[in-house]
């Protein structure tokens, strides 16, 4: 029997989800960033390996809406290396840059990078993938802030 409307059917909506996607090349690596912001929170892709790699999530920064000053944003995570605090301060201080520039909702962060990247290299690739994601949301960097 095919199947019918009514009591018991699943219903069907539509979700907007404005999308970005990148790509870039930081000390001869090629990193894909995809930027995804959902109603309820943001997610920021960034690999190197075609994988998601590790995720992690960064709560809702609280009543004042962002983060203020040098203090980094919290980070737990989710799926993934959870021995790799590098790979942790990487993540934190991308949504520290999305954060900064005005993003007030929780975001969740994946890090598939190349095995033993070099801390300047990883610096580089979270700077650009900030300045991505950045751009991507339409937002500016703050009058008087230094570029990332």
């Amino acid at each position: 029997a095919a199947p019918r409307a009514g009591a018991g059917s699943a219903r069907v909506t539509e979700m907007s989800v404005n999308t970005a996607h990148g790509a870039f090349t930081v000390d001869g690596v090629h990193t894909e960033v995809l930027v995804s912001d959902y109603s309820n929170r943001l997610m920021v892709v960034v690999t190197q390996i075609g994988k998601l790699g590790t995720i992690y999530h960064a709560a809702d920064p609280g009543p004042g809406g962002v983060f203020e000053g040098d203090i980094p944003p919290e980070v737990r995570t989710l799926i993934g290396r959870y021995d790799d605090a590098t790979l942790e301060a990487a993540a934190r201080r991308l949504v520290q840059i999305v954060q900064s520039r005005g993003v007030s909702k929780p975001v969740l962060v994946s890090l598939g990078t190349v095995p033993n990247l070099d801390l300047g290299t990883l610096r580089g690739v979270v700077r650009a993938a900030g300045d991505f994601a950045t751009e991507a949301l339409g937002l500016a960097v703050p009058r008087g802030a230094p570029a990332e």
